[in-house]
């Protein structure tokens, strides 16, 4: 790992992808179906890369979480140091999860020795931890008649079929899932080229009194929390109108982020993780992403991260955690998250936080807040 808040090498995925995986599994058993699959259960297409695909039990029947970190080269006859600690990542989060047996898929066009010495390193740290090194596959890219072979048994070899063919990318796309061709892309994505950060930043400093006046009138009132009450009600209408295709303008970008900057609106809001409304919220969160100048940015990649986090997308949550970081280096709640992904916390584990931001509307009286689903 670098020491970049950016530049992250590692993503996990654990989402419900790997419960369609388990549905197809007599498909999955198969190596070139289940390395086909491999870019629908990432979110992307990876290149260069090494893939670790945790199993529950010993056949992809019980497909787990999925890790990926960047290749790094042999460094004369020895594992590159990021390369041992990419390895040593993975059987972490192997233990964390109770993994019992791990397939390990080396993407990229590597000298075959280079790939023997990362599978015998990678199986003494496995056998250590009591988890089973099933198979290793190597394959130069992950594309429609590409081949594959097994680093174990040269003998077993074959050719890819149509990743985009495969039923888990189509199960990802029908729930409205984007695979991306490439984690560029999908940094693209996150990080966005928005023409209007110089105006909303004028915006957000001329709103900074305006909102820092209401709040400081609230705090004396009667009635302290009405005007986080009323800032999340804004937020919930502006949510409402993603549903209906409605953007926000370059003034109400800026008024959100102002909004956003109260980290009781923010806590608050990302109960809508636990809601219906939680696919329109995440969307109106990768909008003000690209929309909104540095360091305000931090608050909506921080919510982005947070959510595709929360129904299990690592990929997508840890590129917005770390442009969130980027953004600003002290924000904490984007570090936690953060630090929890790397760790591999669970998804599920996440997901509490959705319950305290829905428990703080029911304390600030949001009478607009959605019920849980």
């Amino acid at each position: 790992m670098t020491t970049s808040p950016f530049s992250r090498e590692f993503e996990s995925s654990d989402d419900q992808a790997q419960s369609w995986a388990s549905r197809e599994s007599e498909h999955l058993s198969e190596p070139g179906e289940l390395i086909a699959a491999i870019p629908a259960l990432m979110g992307f297409s990876p290149e260069d890369s090494v893939v670790a695909l945790c199993l529950m039990d010993t056949t992809p029947k019980t497909l787990g979480p999925i890790m990926r970190h960047d290749y790094f080269p042999n460094i004369g006859s020895e594992l590159a140091p990021a390369m041992h600690s990419a390895l040593e990542q993975f059987v972490r989060v192997c233990a964390t999860e109770g993994t019992v047996a791990v397939i390990l898929v080396m993407i990229g066009d590597h000298p075959l020795g280079e790939l023997f010495d990362i599978a015998a390193e990678f199986n003494d740290m496995l056998t250590g931890n009591g988890v089973e090194l099933v198979d290793v596959f190597a394959v130069p890219v992950i594309a429609r008649g590409r081949d594959w072979m097994s680093i174990l048994a040269p003998d077993r070899h074959g050719r890819l079929p149509d990743p985009g063919s495969s039923s888990v990318a189509a199960a990802q796309v029908l729930g409205g899932r984007v695979i991306r061709a490439s984690r560029s892309e999908l940094v693209r994505s996150v990080r966005g080229q928005s023409s209007n950060h110089a105006t909303i930043g004028s915006l957000i400093d001329r709103g900074r009194a305006q909102i820092a006046s209401a709040r400081c009138e609230a705090h004396c009132s009667n009635d302290p929390f009405a005007q986080v009450r009323r800032e999340v009600e804004e937020v919930l209408a502006f949510v409402e109108r993603m549903r209906r295709g409605v953007f926000p303008d370059a003034r109400e970008c800026a008024h959100l982020a102002l909004v956003l900057s109260d980290v009781r609106v923010r806590d608050t809001v990302m109960g809508l993780a636990a809601t219906e409304y939680a696919d329109s919220a995440e969307a109106l969160w990768m909008i003000l992403t690209h929309e909104l100048p540095v360091p305000e940015c931090s608050y909506p990649a921080t919510l982005l991260g947070f959510f595709a986090y929360a129904r299990g997308d690592g990929p997508l949550a840890g590129i917005a955690l770390a442009y969130a970081l980027e953004a600003d280096p002290e924000y904490s709640l984007a570090g936690l998250l953060d630090n929890s992904l790397q760790a591999g916390m669970r998804p599920d584990g996440i997901r509490r936080l959705a319950e305290v931001g829905l428990d703080l509307a029911r304390d600030f009286d949001v009478s607009a807040m959605p019920e849980a689903r």
